[in-house]
């Protein structure tokens, strides 16, 4: 009689069944996929940039920035909270993995920022993977670029690079060389949100904008479209500004969605962050026993990385004629060479060392000279 009081009075005050809905996560994704128009070029850098709000930062996330082709393989890069719960016992990190190539050759790692750990992965294939836990701050936009490039042989060199819109700084983070000569960035990037092992499915929110291709032929091509898509489950995606994404994933309602995409109309026809390289100082010295001469040089991290560089001894300011000693080469980080002479005569007259460099973005920065002569008391 009493349990049948109690359901009268509920109906009668309008008191519904307290109804508990479970977190839910899409079964896959959710994706994001940059279209563009021509889907046969070939290329030597991807980038885009990524931001991940304070409210969407959650524990176990993985934001990929760029999941890309290279070659017979491929790889991708983003940032990742690896936190196991909301307090940070971790600085956040970033993370460049490469899967293994069909020939099995180990790939390798050439260079790595002091803060870079390198080791391998399985589970999702098997790879030579990288992290560095560089403090990425919620709210803040990271420019993400994957750069190839080819100095001959059996093998080609990838690079990761990060761009700081907080700091105003780029960073090279990794570099790996992997086994196929003359391997090209394939057209196109994905990008996901990625729940890797949150069982309480928090809600995680990350914002993806400015997609670019640097081509083979040196142009530069942005998507025609962004496409999203995800399996069942939580999920969805958001025009941001002309050329970008707001992706959520994990939520309170099991919902099947469609694919969504969104036109790119933005007008923009290169980045707008890649000011050329600079460099920032230059010397050098003359070891007159060794005949040679010891030339180092800095740059500007607030400009483009240096990709490749020359290194040209004349015996005159503006480089007319021959140089007498040359050195030039593709790499990122290295700031000095040494040049061979014949005995120079430093202590009657001047000799001027001109440098020359070239960015990650194909771009020549402007060149500097030393003027190279005995020193007086």
């Amino acid at each position: 009689m009493r349990k049948t009081i109690t359901k009268i009075l509920a109906t009668t005050l309008g008191f519904a069944p307290l109804m508990v809905f479970a977190q839910s996560c899409p079964k896959w994704g959710p994706y994001l996929t940059a279209q563009f128009s021509d889907n046969t070029a070939t290329a030597d850098l991807l980038m885009d940039d990524v931001m991940i709000p304070a409210n969407g930062n959650t524990q176990y996330t993985y934001t990929c920035a760029i999941q890309f082709g290279l070659g017979k393989s491929g790889g991708y890069c983003g940032l990742q909270n690896n936190n196991p719960t909301g307090e940070m016992v971790r600085p956040l990190n970033n993370i460049f993995s490469v899967w293994d190539y069909p020939n099995k050759i180990q790939i390798e790692a050439i260079y790595k920022d002091q803060q870079t750990f390198i080791g391998g992965f399985g589970n999702e294939g098997t790879g030579l993977h990288s992290h560095a836990d560089f403090g990425w701050i919620p709210g803040s936009w990271y420019t993400q670029v994957v750069r190839r490039w080819y100095n001959g042989g059996d093998r080609t060199e990838v690079g990761y690079f990060i761009y700081d819109h907080r700091k105003k700084q780029w960073r090279h983070y990794v570099t790996f060389a992997v086994p196929e000569a003359d391997a090209k960035l394939k057209p196109g990037i994905s990008s996901f949100l990625e729940n890797f092992a949150d069982n309480t499915k928090h809600s995680r929110i990350s914002y993806y904008k400015s997609y670019w291709m640097l081509t083979s032929d040196g142009n530069w091509e942005k998507p025609d479209t962004l496409m999203a898509d995800a399996g069942e489950g939580y999920w969805n995606a958001e025009e941001y500004q002309k050329d970008g994404i707001k992706l959520t994933s994990c939520g309170p309602e099991n919902i099947k969605r469609n694919k969504i995409e969104f036109p790119v109309t933005s007008s923009d026809r290169r980045p707008d962050n890649i000011e050329s390289v600079h460099i920032y100082d230059l010397g050098a010295y003359y070891d007159k026993q060794k005949k040679q001469v010891y030339v180092n040089w800095s740059i500007d991290q607030a400009n483009a990385p240096q990709l490749s560089y020359e290194v040209a001894l004349y015996d005159n300011r503006v480089g007319e004629g021959d140089p007498l000693a040359i050195a030039k080469g593709t790499d990122p980080d290295l700031r000095s060479v040494l040049l061979n002479v014949d005995r120079l005569s430093t202590e009657a007259k001047t000799y001027f060392v001109i440098l020359k460099l070239k960015d990650i973005f194909n771009q020549k920065g402007e060149e500097k000279v030393f003027a190279l002569h005995d020193m007086k008391p």
